[in-house]
């Protein structure tokens, strides 16, 4: 069972890291799926529907519950318990591993093999101010800020719900301590009216296989 971590990262919340070894079936025979599920299944292909289903199968083991609890979706297709108001998940998936968070509060989770694109492709989600904040800082170290700042701002993106949000303009991070492992900062969605505070932490896992992995997870303030 290559269940590689389950850590919680404050005292009301929980987050897991699965590696796929197993074919589909394994998940597929142990979740019980709604009919909606279903349907959300049947057009992904390949590892795409491994991590669909191992991603849930996560979560359900996180919960701690003999039966699976009945999950849905929200228009914006962000995950909740039908019957658990008070119960929050995020989910996530980067080239066979999947990641799961369950808190009492507004949450959200992002994992992130390190890929050698990622910084040809951080002007798309990182603004000025915090290039200078990467800047000042050697080469191997901004190679992980840039998978740092990626998997921050994915996870607020999954922990505010919605769509319409400039990974630029409306998602921040306060400047902080990078130790080459893990780092805790204040985070920040900016837009219009809405103006909400999360804490936001930072931590790079070395993979069984050697593949370095960016994890984040936040919690609203």
């Amino acid at each position: 069972m290559p269940l590689l971590l389950t850590a919680h990262p404050i005292e009301q919340a929980c987050f897991g890291i699965w590696k796929i070894d197993e074919p589909e079936s394994f998940f597929h025979d142990a979740l019980p799926l709604s009919p909606a599920e279903e349907a959300d299944l049947q057009p992904l292909k390949g590892i795409r529907r491994a991590e669909w289903l191992a991603g849930r199968y996560l979560l359900h083991l996180l919960t701690g519950a003999q039966e699976r609890l009945p999950m849905a979706k929200t228009a914006f297709s962000k995950p909740f318990f039908l019957d658990q108001p008070d119960l929050y998940c995020s989910l996530s998936h980067s080239h066979g591993i999947v990641g799961a968070l369950l808190a009492d509060m507004e949450c959200g989770c992002d994992i992130q093999v390190f890929v050698e694109k990622m910084p040809r492709l951080a002007h798309k989600f990182i603004n000025d101010e915090e290039f200078r904040f990467v800047n000042a800082f050697a080469p191997p170290q901004q190679f992980e800020l840039f998978h740092a700042f990626w998997t921050a701002k994915e996870s607020l993106y999954k922990a505010y719900g919605l769509r319409e949000l400039d990974f630029r303009k409306h998602l921040t991070l306060d400047p902080f301590e990078w130790t080459g492992s893990e780092a805790s900062t204040a985070a920040w969605i900016k837009k219009g009216q809405i103006h909400q505070g999360f804490d936001m932490l930072l931590k790079k896992y070395v993979m069984p296989d050697e593949r370095d992995l960016m994890t984040a997870v936040c919690f609203l303030l």
